[in-house]
């Protein structure tokens, strides 16, 4: 049975490439190649091919939108994810359930196995990639506990409120203390995690999953 295929990668020489392997493998059909997001869900759209081969660092419309898409309209088209992305865009991935998973690093004939493997209702998880997300998870997850640890309950619970934007005198009104307290309570969360300011503050929040 002929595996038909859409091809969505943001850079021109890839894709081409990606498309000459395709269409000169027995066994695929390339139905669209596409360089952005909103192109890809057009031709998933117009072609319901068995399986879209995507990078995740897609423009104008990013890939985990794309496998967003993918899984609210229940879509028949299998997503595989051939990406050399961020970790963190990786485990997005995995959070959305992508059946198929391989490093730009692998050879041509990995992500052939991949597609073939996801064709027939299995899963392929590229081991380096799931091996180094669940290292930054843990490291996450240290990094949760020490903050969590540094921090008292109300300090957190300050912290959390400036990283959704918070200003000082709402923070106190919400907590029924001084506006001076909850200046007070700032300084010694800045001090902790050695954030010199509010942009600092989020950022840390944000990056180690405590916002």
């Amino acid at each position: 049975m002929c595996i038909n295929l859409v091809l969505a990668d943001p850079y021109p020489v890839m894709l081409e490439g990606l498309t000459h392997v395709f269409e000169n493998t027995p066994d695929f059909a390339v139905k669209a190649s596409v360089t952005n997001g909103d192109a890809a869900v057009q031709a998933l759209v117009e072609h319901e091919p068995h399986i879209l081969v995507m990078d995740l660092s897609l423009s104008q419309r990013s890939g985990l939108a794309v496998l967003e898409e993918i899984k609210a309209k229940n879509l028949k088209t299998h997503p595989v994810v051939f990406t050399g992305a961020p970790i963190g865009e990786v485990i997005r991935a995995l959070d959305l359930d992508v059946p198929g998973l391989v490093s730009k690093e692998k050879s041509k004939q990995v992500l052939i196995r991949c597609i073939k493997s996801v064709h027939q209702g299995g899963q392929w998880l590229d081991r380096d990639l799931t091996v180094k997300t669940m290292s930054l998870l843990l490291e996450q997850k240290k990094k949760n506990e020490h903050a969590s640890h540094l921090l008292t309950p109300r300090e957190l619970t300050v912290a959390r409120m400036v990283t959704e934007g918070w200003p000082n005198k709402k923070i106190a009104n919400k907590l029924f203390i001084s506006e001076g307290t909850a200046k007070l309570h700032l300084h010694h969360i800045y001090q902790k995690l050695n954030c010199p300011g509010r942009m600092s503050l989020q950022r840390y929040m944000q990056s180690n999953g405590l916002a």
